[in-house]
């Protein structure tokens, strides 16, 4: 159990805002009543509505964004809040709440997926990614804990998509002024959310040869650039380019002068962003202005493990695959900021350096960092899966230590 669930537990009541799709923060909140906190709850869509269906301390926000610190100073005063939890501390109304929560006794914090995958959520007060307050150098030492598997299952979250976007169209008429951090249509969302099932279906039936194909032939002779959803707040918000197409070009451009002619390239498109976009065209383009035609490669839905081992190194804007690759001991240029990106850990030469001297991995210095890591700010849970961290059990006998090679 990391320091901001005690920290969160000494508050009496606590406001929910937008939780991941699904059912998450409903349980979230049952494990707080259970705890003896009132919790109080704000829905800003049909999304929200439906999967917090109680009607107990539940309330409405309808009203438009530039009105919501106003809205929600006054809430927090009537209702007495001593904490605030939400789900992504980039997302409009969240920023707002973090504004708000600033220079008062008011404690604010986020949930966010996994520093660590599969089996961690993030959990922090005050901000995560590169706003986070984790320190490698000055976390005291701790005991390691146990994780248990927590099967993660990609149709309910595919599901809880589905459901959050139709219910958000249906009930658009209550909710008229809500503003999605997508900045997407509810219609648009759940649009993009059938694309992405149905390339998920393409790509498993085409890729997994070609890329066997690709190992045997190019062992050992590729770096990969693991690509991320294009509007995440990791690109919008935690780097200076501010856009996945303007990083695509920059690798790829960096990669034709400085790279030796016989290595290639692989673009890991994420699996998150599979339905919003597809880079093959803006790939193709690029390796023939840049003369990388036949050295440039694209996949998506391919095991990340194995595309690792195999590689020379990854090149990222702030991924959080960057981990893996690092416990694979594979070694790391990191483009944008990102709380992992400290000397000894990643590479802190330049682009062009890295292509001709990618470095090596300090093995020893990533298993403590990764240990301070999951001390200060992981749960072991899944906001589609199991929730250990919230049922008690990490004294199974049968759990996993921490430091157990990810999939």
């Amino acid at each position: 159990m990391t320091q901001h669930i005690s920290e969160l537990l000494s508050s009496r009541r606590v406001l929910l805002l937008q939780g991941p799709m699904g059912e998450f923060f409903r349980l979230f909140a049952d494990w707080l009543k259970g705890h003896q906190i009132d919790v109080l709850k704000i829905n800003f869509n049909g999304g929200d509505r439906f999967f917090y269906p109680q009607q107990q301390n539940v309330f409405d926000y309808t009203g438009a964004v530039d009105e919501f610190a106003v809205w929600l100073k006054a809430f927090i005063e009537q209702q007495q809040i001593e904490a605030i939890v939400c789900f992504g501390d980039c997302r409009k109304y969240h920023l707002i709440a973090k504004q708000v929560t600033e220079n008062t006794a008011v404690q604010f914090f986020a949930f966010e997926e996994g520093y660590i995958r599969p089996d961690y959520i993030t959990f922090e007060k005050g901000g995560v990614n590169s706003f986070s307050s984790f320190s490698q150098q000055q976390y005291p030492e701790t005991e390691k804990q146990a994780c248990i598997p927590v099967h993660n299952q990609y149709r309910k979250m595919v599901r809880s998509a589905i459901l959050y976007y139709l219910f958000g169209v249906l009930c658009r008429a209550h909710y008229p002024l809500y503003q999605h951090h997508r900045g997407l249509s509810t219609r648009e969302e759940l649009a993009y959310s059938l694309v992405s099932m149905w390339r998920r279906q393409i790509n498993a039936i085409f890729e997994p040869r070609r890329f066997q194909q690709f190992i045997q032939q190019y062992d050992k002779q590729y770096y990969v650039f693991a690509l991320q959803v294009h509007n995440d707040s990791q690109i919008r918000v935690h780097s200076e380019l501010g856009s996945m197409e303007k990083y695509i070009e920059q690798v790829v451009e960096s990669f034709s002068q400085f790279s030796e002619p016989h290595h290639h390239l692989i673009f890991k498109h994420h699996p998150m962003d599979r339905g919003y976009r597809h880079y093959g065209a803006l790939l193709r383009k690029l390796a023939k202005r840049f003369d990388v035609t036949g050295r440039i490669h694209y996949f998506c839905d391919i095991h990340l493990p194995t595309l690792l081992k195999h590689s020379l190194g990854m090149v990222t804007v702030n991924s959080t695959t960057v981990i893996q690759a690092l416990y694979h001991q594979i070694p790391v240029k990191v483009l944008g900021n990102a709380l992992y990106n400290l000397p000894g850990l990643t590479n802190q030469n330049s682009l062009e350096q890295f292509w001709k001297q990618p470095g090596v991995v300090d093995h020893e210095y990533f298993l403590q960092f990764r240990h301070n890591l999951i001390a200060y700010s992981q749960l072991n849970g899944s906001f589609y899966g199991l929730s250990p961290w919230m049922q008690g059990e990490y004294d199974n006998p049968a759990a996993e230590d921490l430091t157990s090679s990810p999939p």
